[in-house]
């Protein structure tokens, strides 16, 4: 009776581990199959990687980790020079430098990195690198600032940019272990026998992995040494992610074979040991970096709408050369070129994107017919859009030189030469200054002629505006809106602004006037920026003034714990935060002095803190608190390569012939504020440029240069 039960059992126990063999071996089989589908995973995913791992031509940079990682790693791994932009979309002047910043990082790919950092977005960067006017731009080179300057001065990034490629391509070199060995063997070879391979990487080591600056450093040591004999180098070799050996070179996969045996290839991950979850976990976070890279190749554009570009070899001329070229992009430009380009005549637009002094106009523009709850850079946007729809072209280039002693005209930019038969100058005016001290030197520190580029920078803090037209009205519009308190300082005793725009400024709870008031000077303190943000006063002979700090408000300290990223969270008591800045100050002051090179990382610069004022009437001087102060007076013509050639009136203003926009030379023609300091607005500069435009139909018409689409 027992052997049925064991029978039973025993059959039930091979069952059992029939099954069971049956179940691992169906186990295992899936678990290949999901091993071998993530492999495949991870070559796809790798691939598009690496198509995806291209440099953007300027780099948007969103946060202040990313900041510091990307300084980090061109410092440490490339070592190729960084030109940073700190930008805003409503900023007339950022505008119009970002095609020429772009087209400038495409000349310079693989020499320099380009980055830009819009500073309504990733106020956390602007905020810590202390920027106070826009545009900005920064230039690093190993990790050190070596320059900063406010303003869109293409000429001044080319430059620098240039010398800091060539110091790169100087010092980004590279001494290998052969070259180090060869030099001594050759040279010293006494020394030699002193080391063994060991020492000499560690000198290598020393002067920095891979090369760079301590390479170039440790050349010029044994030069001197060794009367002007040194090792070989080469350029600094860029790590990739692709396996190397450890002198750096691509590991052959036929050498190192000896008995038939293949050589472990440590340079490769070992997928076949990784779990599933593992290899999945791999997959993400790849997918992730590979958003991340597809995220910021879509942000590589400089916000410039793309018109058609003026190609001197795709243009059909008249008589040899164009019909009519428009210097100027401001609404009088883009008017004469809607007219000259439904006229058929072609016109080349020649300007940077500047779109005039609409371009700067963060307010509502409310006094164009037709144009409703639209900024000024939108409504040039239409215009530019318009004229590229009805066939104009455009050179966005500075025009550097006109001459109009010959016919036909030549016309020169940056990049090209363009004869034409005729010009319709619109070139605008610029912002006029006071003049007064102090006034250049806090330029880029609280000196300004942009509200609406560097009001936002002033938040909750006190201004000044100075003028009485309604430039100074609509600043003072745009300050109230952010600053704590506005004031208005005019020379008279009424505004010569539109009465809508001053009974605004009147009626505004957070601005004052100050009649009857002129500026002396603008005055300030000289301030270092220390290397983890916070600033420090200095007095006259450089050295350290010391800060009350507990006379600071409790505002005032978290203000500047803010600026500087300083974490003070559940901190409330005013002497603990005192402690908590007064700790930050004097840390970073001592890495300063104590770092070897930490000073090139340091910035002084000048920091407005109040304008000296007197009144007309009785002459009493004062001064007026403030952070910072918007000059709007006025502009100049910017007429200055027409002098001597065309009439000019007596403040520079190009004279035209009554009802018309002629000038004193023939085929010369003169629209917008270049020609009108009467009524100088967006309305008036476009009704010129359609009469500039019309008048120069005309005449081409009549001299027989029109083309017969014309």
């Amino acid at each position: 009776q027992d052997q049925p039960r064991v029978g039973a059992t025993s059959r039930t126990r091979v069952w059992s581990e029939a099954l069971g063999t049956k179940r691992g071996e169906n186990l295992r089989r899936r678990a290949g199959m999901v091993a071998s589908r993530v492999f495949v995973l991870l070559a796809v995913v790798a691939a598009q990687f690496a198509v995806c791992g291209a440099r953007p031509t300027v780099r948007n940079i969103k946060t202040n980790s990313e900041f510091t990682k990307f300084l980090k790693h061109h410092a440490e791994v490339t070592g190729l020079p960084v030109i940073i932009d700190y930008y805003s979309d409503g900023c007339g002047p950022c505008r119009m430098v970002a095609p020429h910043y772009k087209k400038m990082a495409e000349q310079f790919k693989d020499k320099a990195v380009f980055a830009k950092v819009d500073i309504n977005f990733n106020r956390e960067t602007a905020s810590y690198q202390q920027i106070s006017s826009m545009p900005t731009f920064q230039f690093y080179l190993f990790g050190k600032k070596r320059d900063q300057f406010s303003g869109a001065d293409t000429n001044r990034i080319m430059s620098m940019t240039q010398q800091l490629v060539r110091e790169s391509e100087q010092k980004n070199v590279e001494v290998t272990f052969e070259a180090l060995k060869q030099f001594y063997t050759e040279h010293a070879p006494d020394k030699l026998a002193e080391m063994d391979d060991k020492k000499m990487q560690d000198i290598l080591a020393k002067a920095g992995k891979g090369g760079g600056p301590g390479h170039a450093q440790l050349v010029k040591a044994l030069k001197k040494k060794y009367d002007g004999k040194a090792p070989k180098t080469r350029p600094r070799q860029v790590q990739t992610d692709g396996a190397k050996t450890e002198g750096g070179a691509k590991a052959d996969p036929k050498a190192g074979k000896a008995g038939g045996a293949k050589p472990a290839d440590n340079t490769k991950p070992n997928l076949h040991l990784a779990t599933v979850e593992q290899l999945q976990a791999e997959i993400t976070r790849r997918k992730e970096e590979e958003e991340e890279r597809k995220a910021e190749a879509e942000t590589d554009d400089d916000d410039t709408p793309k018109f058609p570009i003026y190609l001197a070899n795709n243009r059909t001329l008249t008589r040899g050369a164009e019909q009519v070229v428009i210097i100027g992009s401001g609404p009088a430009g883009l008017s004469a070129a809607v007219y000259a380009a439904r006229a058929g005549l072609n016109p080349v637009v020649a300007a940077p994107a500047i779109g005039g002094q609409l371009q700067g106009k963060g307010v509502d523009v409310e006094n164009y017919p037709g144009v409703n709850m639209s900024t000024g850079p939108n409504l040039v946007y239409e215009m530019q859009l318009q004229a590229a729809r009805f066939g104009a072209v455009f050179e966005q280039e500075m025009v550097i030189d006109l001459d109009i002693s010959k016919r036909p005209f030549t016309v020169k930019t940056n990049d090209s030469t363009i004869l034409t038969h005729s010009v319709i100058i619109a070139t605008g005016a610029d912002s006029r200054w006071l003049g007064v001290p102090g006034e250049w030197e806090h330029r880029g520190g609280g000196v300004s002629s942009c509200a609406t580029c560097d009001g936002f920078l002033y938040s909750d803090k006190h201004v000044v505006v100075i003028g009485g037209g309604d430039a100074a009205m609509e600043d003072a519009l745009v300050l109230a809106r952010t600053s704590a308190s506005v004031k208005v300082l005019h020379r008279r005793k009424s505004f010569r602004a539109s009465k809508v725009l001053a009974d605004r400024v009147l009626a505004h709870p957070r601005i004052e006037v100050v009649w009857d008031t002129v500026v002396e000077a603008f005055e300030g303190k000289r301030v270092r920026v220390l290397p983890n943000g916070l600033t420090v006063e200095l007095a006259e002979d450089g050295s350290v003034v010391e800060e009350n700090l507990s006379k600071l408000r409790v505002k005032e300290i978290r203000e500047r714990l803010d600026a500087a990223s300083i974490p003070y969270v559940g901190i409330k008591e005013k002497d603990a935060l005192v402690n908590v800045l007064r700790t930050a100050l004097a840390e970073a002051s001592s890495a300063t002095d104590a770092e070897d090179g930490a000073a090139a990382l340091v910035e002084e610069r000048n920091s407005l803190t109040r304008v000296k004022v007197k009144n007309v009437n009785t002459g009493e001087v004062s001064v007026i608190p403030c952070n910072a102060a918007f000059v709007a007076i006025g502009h100049d013509p910017n007429t200055k390569m027409l002098k001597g050639h065309v009439t000019l009136d007596e403040n520079a203003y190009i004279v035209v012939k009554p009802g018309s926009s002629k000038t004193s030379v023939e085929g010369v023609f003169a629209s917008g504020d270049v020609a009108d300091h009467v009524y100088r607005q967006a309305i008036t500069s476009a009704g010129t440029g359609a009469m500039a435009a019309l008048d120069a139909e005309r005449w081409l018409s009549e001299q027989g240069y029109c083309s017969p689409a014309a």
